[in-house]
């Protein structure tokens, strides 16, 4: 966690009224309150606001229970209720628009398969063909030797006894 520093001054008492009003329909502290705030007024200096966009209005009813719950965690994490709201929402629907985007571009993922397929089963056949075309060199080849050798072999006669040894020598 951060490290956190005191800041204090003094406040119309209208504007105190109004400031501790808040604070308690919103359930929240008085610290937690001020840092929003301040929060708040920099990311509109810094144009992070959410000003400029049109903000419609969802509401639910929910059980003493889960209320009670939202209100513990958003305390815990210290923002806004709205502002927790907002990011649970943002993200399971975020989720639900990935999982639909899966299940509807089947056909073209259908498509993409067929063809990562077909390439695969043309490198399979060049590479049987390249194989079959390397072994039928390296066979012919082989003749080619064993050829060369059987000639070379017929031309000089090996002798067989030392006797003939000793006179070619």
């Amino acid at each position: 966690m951060a490290e956190m520093k005191n800041i204090c001054g003094k406040i119309p008492v209208e504007l105190h009224e109004k400031v501790r009003a808040e604070i308690e329909e919103k359930e929240t502290s008085t610290q937690i309150f001020i840092q929003q705030v301040i929060e708040e007024h920099f990311n509109r200096l810094e144009g992070k606001g959410e000003e400029s966009m049109e903000k419609r209005t969802l509401a639910v009813q929910v059980t003493e229970d889960l209320f009670q719950r939202v209100k513990w965690a958003v305390a815990k994490e210290g923002i806004k209720q709205k502002d927790f709201l907002i990011r649970i929402i943002e993200k399971v629907v975020e989720e639900v628009e990935a999982k639909w985007k899966e299940l509807e571009q089947p056909e073209e993922n259908a498509e993409t398969d067929r063809l990562e397929e077909a390439k695969e089963t043309a490198e399979d056949v060049y590479e049987e063909e390249t194989t079959e075309a390397e072994t039928e060199t390296v066979e012919a080849a082989e003749e080619e030797a064993d050829a060369e050798i059987s000639e070379d072999a017929e031309e000089e006669e090996i002798p067989e006894s030392g006797e003939e040894t000793e006179e070619i020598a």
